[in-house]
């Protein structure tokens, strides 16, 4: 799985923002590479880079804390995107909002599939697929779950809730984060 330099040049950002902490705990010698080089926002990377440094991140920094992950991904959706894919995300239809996040994400992840599936009235499944080998899958869906919550009530939908479901489509695992709102 790779993922584009967008995702990766935060993370890149923190590590050489804060050579205090003890990344040599999470950090490979190819991963080191990666943070001294020269990070260009339209060329992949593998994936494990930067889920290292977010196992890093999470463990020196937000003390194992999952709900400081979920914020996290609350001020991506509102934070991390240039504004023309900003604007594109702002659809005044929860539900539309999701759509076209999916979209996008599939952009920037290679090798993962993402889907909507409206479920109802103020609720949809947002799909992952697959996750079985996908590294520290506990800290990206996290993360997803937030921005997932910010864009619904960003395009109207209030109290917007993720939760996690797990089904297998065939023979890997997924993750369904399912979520809910009430209709502004």
């Amino acid at each position: 799985m790779r993922i584009k330099g967008t995702f990766l040049n935060d993370y890149v950002k923190i590590v050489n923002d804060t050579p205090e902490l003890e990344w040599d705990r999470f950090l490979t010698e190819s991963d080191w590479e990666v943070v001294h080089s020269i990070i260009i926002p339209t060329q992949w990377y593998p994936v494990e880079v930067m889920a290292h440094i977010g196992r890093g991140i999470f463990d020196m920094r937000s003390k194992g804390n999952y709900g400081v992950v979920r914020l996290h991904g609350r001020a991506r959706a509102t934070d991390a995107y240039d504004p023309a894919t900003k604007k594109f995300l702002l659809k005044d239809d929860p539900a539309a909002s999701l759509q076209a996040y999916a979209m996008i994400a599939c952009r920037y992840i290679d090798e993962l599939s993402i889907t909507v599936e409206k479920s109802g009235p103020g609720s949809a499944h947002v799909c992952f697929y697959p996750v079985d080998d996908a590294p520290a899958w506990d800290l990206f869906r996290e993360i997803q779950a937030g921005t997932l919550e910010a864009l619904v009530e960003l395009n109207g939908g209030k109290e917007a809730r993720a939760e996690f479901l797990s089904e297998t489509r065939e023979d890997r695992e997924a993750c369904i984060i399912h979520v809910t709102w009430s209709e502004g």
